[in-house]
């Protein structure tokens, strides 16, 4: 075959398309920010965080655990009914006893609650008064546990550490005959940090399906070397296969990007392998960029494309992290299926092949996100 007939086959024209993708794309200050810095600060700030958390020192404490809380304790009860000690006295020691709180005390319900306020405790335990006589007489004794509305982490933190303290100071009183106690054992964890493996499994996908969606968004709108080749016996539909393909490629790099970040920064090892976890977000990757693709056909101008990140991240958050219950969106949307993989095979060493169906329900979403965008933009008379 003559160089002139190989330069115009379609293999070529779309390995010509694909190449002059990446190049616009390396010289895409938005693309490159959406694809690699914007998922690193994700994991430098989790990454800052979780060393910050680590290295907490507590100078008027020791034996405390690294994430333990910080609890005001005001004693307002001035009752004698227990012979040779005061048992509210007695309950604030057990308090501070706990690995998991680091108890400061206040002389009024004011102090802590202005404490409270300016941060400086996580909750504060009021003791009222008749503590101990509720307990000689066999009356519940209330203690009234204050949180900050709008400390959303440590609030069930904070009841579960009371509690335990609670279990352990009636054990030792005596005041149940049996005793039994929840210890909490994680099982199918990675080695490795527990917050950063569960919630940078979850970034990997997120990151990787959005970011190159995103970037895709902008492909073929505004496009003007594209417009020229058009002009050519290149086609629409090899221009989106082009387009395509290079976006996956640019998702893949992504992907390895993350993944060292997240393997290497807080020491992840997932119980299952590389090439796997590679799977799951070439997936992720394939999807992604059809959509956005699909995307591109319908926007009009960069303006627009830009704008469409917006509606992709939101969009997503709502329906692919799991919090909320979308239905029958949780079985197609190629976001939750990869959700559901990757944390199957990274914790628990879940085989790809069990997830066939879902695999292939991907990839029949890809077809037809590409096919559609093909119909779009052969419907277009110009790009932009």
């Amino acid at each position: 075959m003559s160089e002139a007939k190989r330069k115009n086959t379609k293999t070529w024209r779309i390995w010509s398309m694909f190449l002059k993708e990446l190049r616009l794309i390396q010289n895409d200050k938005f693309a490159l920010l959406m694809i690699f810095i914007l998922p690193g600060m994700i994991m430098g700030t989790m990454y800052i965080a979780i060393n910050q958390q680590s290295a907490k020192v507590v100078s008027t404490e020791t034996g405390k655990n690294e994430d333990a809380i910080i609890l005001g304790v005001v004693d307002l009860d001035t009752t004698d009914t227990f012979p040779g000690q005061d048992l509210s006295a007695n309950f604030t020691w057990y308090l501070s006893q706990s690995p998991d709180l680091i108890v400061i005390q206040y002389n009024t319900e004011e102090e802590a609650l202005d404490a409270l306020y300016r941060d400086q405790v996580d909750a504060y335990a009021v003791i009222r008064y008749g503590f101990e006589g509720n307990i000689t007489n066999d009356v519940p004794a209330i203690v009234d546990v204050h949180i900050s509305s709008t400390n959303f982490q440590s609030q069930a933190a904070v009841f579960s550490a009371f509690s335990d303290v609670v279990t352990r100071f009636r054990a030792d009183h005596g005041w149940i005959k049996g005793e039994v106690r929840l210890q909490e054992v994680r099982e199918f964890q990675p080695t490795g940090n527990y917050n950063a493996a569960t919630f940078g499994v979850f970034l990997l996908v997120f990151s990787v399906f959005v970011a190159v969606a995103a970037t895709a968004a902008q492909a073929i709108v505004g496009d003007i070397p594209l417009g020229r080749m058009l002009l050519t016996p290149a086609t629409k539909l090899e221009a989106i296969l082009a387009k395509w393909l290079a976006y996956f490629f640019l998702g893949m790099i992504q992907a390895q990007f993350l993944l060292v970040l997240w393997m290497g920064l807080f020491g992840i090892v997932p119980n299952t392998d590389y090439l796997t976890l590679n799977a799951v977000l070439a997936l992720m990757s394939i999807s992604g960029s059809a959509l956005g693709i699909l995307i591109s056909t319908f926007v009009s101008t960069r303006l627009q494309a830009n704008q469409s990140f917006l509606f992709l991240l939101f969009g997503s958050m709502i329906l692919g992290t799991g919090f909320l219950d979308v239905g029958p969106v949780d079985d197609v949307y190629p976001l939750n299926l990869g959700r559901k993989m990757i944390v199957d095979t990274a914790f628990k060493g879940v085989s790809l092949a069990v997830y066939q169906s879902q695999v292939l329900l991907i990839l029949e979403i890809t077809v037809f996100l590409l096919f559609f965008a093909w119909v779009v933009f052969s419907a277009k008379q110009v790009l932009a």
